[in-house]
């Protein structure tokens, strides 16, 4: 059994208009894709959460709150949005990049590895 000794968390990102559409055979295939994946991280003790973000952004900060739909805000200037995340305990960076390697929408979207900060006591 691998010890897992790391947490990262893999931001997932894609530019609105791009890869399967709703209503899709492909969409379908699509989440059935991450539907497994996810199955199969749970299932070696390395799930910590994944979570699927919605479109509204609200922004704090530099004197202004800025309350948004991410996917029109975004997606007029061709920029890519966040969508969903996952936490995973790994045993190390390599593993966590080979976890996000295995994302299914790469083909058309990117997913971002960062490591953690944990309490080290």
């Amino acid at each position: 059994m691998t010890r897992h000794t790391a947490t990262h968390l893999l931001i997932h990102r894609f530019v609105p208009g791009t890869g399967p559409q709703e209503g899709t055979t492909e969409l379908d295939d699509e989440m059935s894709a991450w539907e497994a994946l996810d199955t199969e991280l749970r299932e070696a003790g390395q799930l910590v959460a994944a979570y699927a973000l919605q479109e509204q952004t609200v922004r704090f900060g530099a004197g202004t709150d800025e309350v948004s739909e991410t996917t029109d805000a975004e997606a007029t200037e061709g920029r890519s949005i966040v969508f969903a995340v996952h936490a995973v305990a790994t045993a190390d960076d390599a593993e966590a990049h080979a976890i996000a390697e295995k994302m299914p929408h790469l083909d058309y979207g990117s997913t971002e590895v960062r490591p953690l900060m944990t309490d080290q006591r």
